[in-house]
């Protein structure tokens, strides 16, 4: 089965205010180039389709008219569609009848049934290629209990959903496991997104039974083991934050039952990259210099990296923008670093709001803790609890 996997679209998503429709306009002509090209069975999209739960009638007509030319374009392809945290998983689902005329075959929550979650409406079997297994985004305390009160609920959750698909695989087709979430990742634990705290499952809480697992959630394209390419993240198409100014891409899967899958990746055009200018911190003065003499051409978005022992000019940002008037590029933010922080400090500070944005509030606790040089286990616990609690009563 050859698939197509891409994820945390964030449509909508406002860069420092300033509008990104036609650079996602551009992401969905060149899914399109993409699709036509490759000719996949499936397209998954693991979750995080918009950036709000409540997403503008443009970007949801945006959406709509992409799907709808994608499947023009393979009208035999299967497109599968999770919800993300950001997503609203019932706005999502409105149209869910609708869209099956499509081949779009949308997930937003767990089809739940008074004994449980009914797997069949999870589980999409395309005849004589495979099994695709779609979970949306669920909080982790609010999957359905387990039989064995002390089991992990997610984790049962997994495991009984790949025993279902082992069921009914009667043909040896190979399998695909959809997933919104963060597992652990053995290769590298520096990258930008697993610096700031996030969370993070063992890769166990998936089961096994799975031939490729495309995974949503972390923007880094990795795979997620060391030495195996069976679960992957295949990383969002545009940039969110300024730490995500690596390159941006789409996942091709080759997956045969039992062996690994051979992987393509295939690499994306932004036409406004992020970019922090100059490598190392300047003064205020050298910043504004640098941005001044900057390509006019460029349209990138730009956060000049500053360092200063008291802070920014009043004025900063006008000063800045009459720096960048002119050119192309978008002049969006500073990054300061303070030369009397200590490394508790600096955490704090190094924090623009579009990432405090991203933040979970379990990572801004952490910061704030840190910052105070508090130790933050006993806190964070508290603070998780009072969360779980809080989104158990939401969903009763």
């Amino acid at each position: 089965m050859k698939i197509l996997h891409t994820s945390d679209w964030h449509l909508g998503h406002e860069h420092y205010n300033y509008q990104r429709q036609d650079e996602f306009e551009d992401f969905f002509r060149q899914l399109r180039d993409i699709v036509r090209r490759e000719q996949p069975d499936a397209m998954l999209v693991s979750g995080d389709i918009y950036h709000s739960s409540i997403p503008t009638i443009p970007t949801q007509t945006m959406y709509v008219k992409a799907m709808l030319s994608i499947h023009e374009i393979c009208p035999e392809m299967e497109v599968i569609v999770t919800a993300g945290n950001h997503d609203s998983a019932s706005r999502l689902e409105v149209n869910r009848s609708l869209w099956d005329h499509f081949r779009v075959r949308v997930v937003g929550n767990l089809a739940r049934t008074p004994d449980g979650v009914d797997f069949d409406r999870h589980v999409f079997v395309i005849p004589g290629k495979g099994i695709l297994a779609a979970v949306p985004h669920v909080f982790k305390q609010n999957f359905p209990p387990a039989a064995d009160p002390d089991s992990d609920r997610q984790e049962a959750f997994y495991r009984a959903l790949m025993r279902h698909v082992e069921e009914i695989n009667t043909e040896g087709l190979p399998v695909v496991l959809m997933a919104h979430l963060a597992v652990e990742d053995k290769v590298d634990t520096n990258t930008p997104y697993e610096a700031g705290g996030m969370e993070f499952e063992p890769l166990d809480v998936l089961g096994n039974g799975y031939d490729y697992a495309a995974l949503g959630h972390i923007h880094h394209p990795r795979f997620v083991t060391k030495g195996g390419t069976k679960a992957r993240y295949c990383g969002s198409p545009l940039a969110i934050t300024f730490k995500e100014s690596y390159e941006h891409s789409v996942t091709i899967a080759y997956v045969e039952h039992g062996k690994e899958p051979e992987v393509d990746i295939i690499p994306l055009h932004l036409i406004r990259p992020v970019r922090t200018i100059p490598d190392e911190p300047v003064t205020f003065d050298e910043a504004i210099d640098i941005l001044r003499a900057y390509d006019n051409d460029d349209m990138a978005y730009i956060q000049l990296n500053v360092r200063s022992a008291n802070g920014l000019p009043s004025d900063c940002n006008e000063r800045a923008l009459e720096a960048a008037k002119g050119k192309r590029c978008r002049f969006c933010t500073f990054h300061l670093v303070d030369e009397r922080d200590n490394a508790a400090r600096h955490q704090l500070i190094d924090v623009t709001p579009e990432e405090f944005l991203a933040m979970t509030p379990i990572e801004v606790a952490r910061r704030y803790l840190e910052g105070k040089g508090l130790p933050p286990d006993d806190y964070l616990r508290l603070l998780k609890i009072t969360m779980e609690t809080i989104e158990m009563e939401k969903a009763k």
